[in-house]
């Protein structure tokens, strides 16, 4: 076979070998294109998740803000608005003390922002009334203002020069009467002239059974664990004891009293509830 000038069969060869050659080119390409869709795909995903943070600092930052715009002009329009200012003052609670009272003592409050009447101001204002012993406040708006009172209860009556001083449990005075009280039992001891005395008289008083309080006319003690009582209308003499057991010892003098009858002072001693002694009082 003839060969035309220049033929060489190697140069033939490589070329029928470059097909085979471009392949691996072919799968490079394709592998980097994949690869630079992935990496734009993530940084798609990126960019949306750090947006998303972003608006969501915006959002908390702005509810934040809006919060505090709020409550300071809440605050403002509490101290500053002339629709919530004090007008009337409601009392509850009030028996012994006439509510014209509380409300003359938190006049001068009338017409000040109800933010501005605190529980310190009234508690100042209402500290010359003994009769309180507690009181809480509420506010309705615009313009009331709700007291309302624990009163003192009164226990007891103690003989002084300018006649009977009404005491309660913890030795203050309510008020004084001329006459004395027929309703409350006089204590022997003041709490000037012998506190501890005083103190177990009222302790043991303040024990005792409705109905057994309604009928002593009279108490004394020398200790906490010595008090003594006198009954109203007879002369019998309970010996108390102390304040411990008095719901015990108020159902057995009940009974002491029906059996000692009303003929002969007795001395009747419910100390020890489970074993009642009564005897003749000399």
């Amino acid at each position: 076979m003839d060969r035309p000038d220049g033929f060489s069969p190697k140069r033939q060869k490589a070329r029928a070998g470059a097909p085979a050659q471009k392949r691996p080119v072919h799968a490079a390409i394709a592998a980097q294109r994949e690869s630079s869709r992935q990496r734009k795909k993530a940084e798609k995903g990126e960019y949306q998740r750090f947006t998303q943070a972003t608006r969501h600092r915006r959002w908390v930052w702005g509810m934040s803000v809006g919060s505090m715009g709020l409550l300071i002009l809440g605050v403002v329009v509490l101290t500053l608005s002339p629709a919530l200012t004090l007008r009337e003052v409601v009392v509850e609670g009030s028996d012994r003390i006439e509510t014209s009272q509380i409300e003359e003592a938190l006049g001068h409050m009338y017409g000040e922002p109800l933010a501005k009447v605190s529980s310190d101001r009234i508690a100042q204002a209402l500290e010359p009334m003994t009769l309180i012993k507690a009181f809480r406040t509420r506010i309705e708006p615009p313009n009331t203002l709700v007291v309302s009172i624990v009163e003192r209860q009164p226990l007891g009556v103690v003989e002084s020069p300018s006649g009977f001083v009404v005491v309660d449990a913890a030795g203050v005075t309510l008020w004084t009467e001329p006459e004395r009280p027929i309703d409350l039992p006089r204590i022997t001891s003041s709490p000037e002239s012998n506190l501890e005395s005083f103190l177990a008289a009222t302790r043991v008083l303040a024990a005792l059974p409705a109905e057994v309080l309604s009928q002593v006319d009279s108490v004394s003690a020398s200790t906490l664990d010595d008090v003594r009582f006198g009954m109203r209308g007879i002369k019998h003499e309970v010996l108390w004891g102390s304040s411990e057991r008095a719901a015990e010892k108020g159902r057995v003098l009940q009974a002491s009293l029906v059996a000692a009858g009303s003929d002969t002072p007795k001395v009747i001693d419910v100390t020890t509830p489970d074993s009642v002694v009564i005897r003749d009082k000399d």
